[in-house]
């Protein structure tokens, strides 16, 4: 799973204020999940049990955007986001869009965690048995949420966030730019656009 970024200077510097200045998500700082397997934790009988995510409360139906990535973000949010291009990157973890932002040094991944059972949670139980660097839990529009990945480059201009829309599915908005940028307010603003577009098209 990959993330992206927004603009910064003159046009790079447009696009950033774009993505950080949507109302919605809380700053924090995250990391991107690129090339990071998020694989199930599975429990064994008679050990405790491990820590979960706070329940979804209205699971949304993403069906037809796991089918096509592409499609979380509208043709609308993509020019408010100034995307300039975008391309397919599921692979065996899930599935996946990139979208490059301004005149590039800016990209935004989302991806759908379709091969986790447990949903959010399993983030929760992978943060017990070998604790990310960062781990902040959030929500995004009344969905759970967590800011976590396995290296913390919030201050180059990286953050990864993580939304659970089932108790079984979430999703993630991976921010990819440069240093001084706040990635976790974009990536919490995509965030926020993709459970619109799930919701107006379920």
């Amino acid at each position: 799973m990959s993330p992206g970024r927004r603009r910064v200077l003159a046009g790079v510097v447009l696009l950033p204020l774009m993505l950080a200045s949507c109302d919605g998500g809380e700053p924090g700082q995250a990391v991107p999940t690129a090339g990071l397997s998020v694989s199930s934790v599975a429990e064994t009988p008679g050990e405790p049990e491990r820590p979960k995510a706070p329940p979804v409360e209205e699971p949304l139906d993403a069906t037809k955007y796991i089918s096509e990535p592409c499609g979380s973000l509208t043709e609308s949010q993509q020019r408010e986001f100034n995307v300039t291009s975008s391309r397919d990157n599921s692979n065996a973890d899930g599935e996946a869009c990139i979208w490059s932002i301004g005149d590039g040094s800016t990209s935004v991944s989302v991806s759908y965690a379709t091969t986790v059972d447990a949903g959010l949670s399993n983030l929760y139980a992978l943060h017990e048995t070998v604790p990310w660097p960062y781990f902040e839990e959030t929500e995004v529009d009344g969905y759970p949420a967590v800011y976590q990945d396995v290296v913390d480059h919030r201050a180059q201009g990286t953050c990864g966030l993580s939304v659970g829309i089932r108790n079984d599915l979430f999703f993630s908005s991976d921010v990819i730019s440069l240093a001084g940028n706040d990635a976790c307010k974009a990536a919490a603003n995509v965030a926020s656009a993709v459970i619109r577009t799930i919701k107006a098209g379920a």
